[in-house]
């Protein structure tokens, strides 16, 4: 019997956007609890082209690697996976970054790391939305124990992770601070924050220690100054850096990072409140897959607004 083939983007060795590669692979083998998903599209976030140059190397993985962990699609094959899910299902979700990812027309997932996806969006704009709100979720709640009526300091509201945020933080009652420039500024006003601060045109380090929550996305010298803003028994959360404990404990303040987890339970969560109007997804660029390169210029940049979405043909 002929074997079933799909076009898949891999890379073979670490390198720049030159390494990305179109080809005509096998489709995946279902395990375990796997299902496999038709993938409609997949959403390119910074973890990609670390993976893809090296700087965030899988153990796990050999090459070939397939990078992409973020997608919605339709189900096409339950295998022996037990789940409520059914053939025909849209789904979407953050697959484990132990597996191949979503750069491909077909993946193989397991079904406790997916959920079905929001019926009031695009099913190509639910690809946007798993990494960043779980991030974002795990972020404010689980590390940052944020609570209605707190103050939370948001940097680069306007971004992937950051527009996430701003929406569940409001949602759950918190007074939103974030920062932002250009467009990104009335973009994170319209995504419910109290207030916006210009970082070019003001340092928001100069307010002093206001913030109960503070949720680093930038890292570099905005995580250095980030640590002055956290009042006393507060918390720190960064994804973008490495946490000084000991300034920190100077402080009186507990700093955080760690390494997102799938997550399916929470998906269902976040789709209701997808469909309920309270989160929307942020896209600002659709490509087609056989644009990943220019995709990740655009996310290697630092400066796009939202998600970037791969549709696959």
């Amino acid at each position: 019997m002929q074997e079933k083939l799909m076009n898949a983007v891999r890379i073979h060795e670490y390198g720049d956007r030159s390494v990305l590669q179109s080809e005509s692979v096998a489709l995946p083998t279902l395990e375990g609890n796997d299902v496999l998903v038709r993938v409609h599209a997949a959403a390119v976030n910074p973890v990609d082209w670390l993976v893809r140059s090296g700087a965030f190397v899988l153990e796990e993985h050999s090459f070939p690697l397939t990078p992409g962990w973020d997608f919605a699609g339709t189900v096409v094959d339950l295998g022996t996976a037990r789940t409520s899910l059914a053939v025909g299902d849209l789904v979407y979700g953050r697959p484990a970054l132990t597996r191949d990812g979503s750069y491909a027309q077909y993946l193989a997932v397991d079904a406790d790391e997916i959920a079905k996806a929001p019926r009031s969006i695009p099913l190509e704009h639910a690809a946007g939305l798993p990494l960043v709100t779980l991030t974002a979720w795990k972020a404010l709640f689980d590390f940052g124990h944020l609570g209605a009526g707190q103050t939370v300091l948001i940097q680069a509201g306007a971004g992937g992770v950051g527009s996430a945020a701003v929406q569940l933080a409001k949602h759950f009652g918190a007074r939103v601070v974030a920062t932002a420039s250009g467009d990104g500024i009335e973009i994170a006003k319209s995504l419910g924050a109290d207030e916006v601060i210009d970082h070019k045109q003001e340092d928001f380090a100069t307010r002093g220690r206001f913030a109960d929550v503070v949720l680093d996305t930038v890292g570099g010298d905005t995580l250095e100054r980030s640590y002055g803003a956290v009042v006393p028994g507060g918390s720190l959360i960064t994804i973008a850096g490495a946490p000084d404990a000991a300034k920190a404990d100077e402080l009186g303040i507990t700093v955080s990072t760690f390494v997102l987890d799938s997550n399916g339970p929470r998906l269902a969560e976040i789709a209701r409140l997808v469909d309920e109007g309270t989160v929307r997804p942020l896209v600002t660029r659709t490509l087609n897959l056989d644009d990943v390169a220019e995709a990740h210029r655009l996310s290697e940049t630092g400066r796009t607004r939202g998600k970037i979405i791969l549709r696959v043909q």
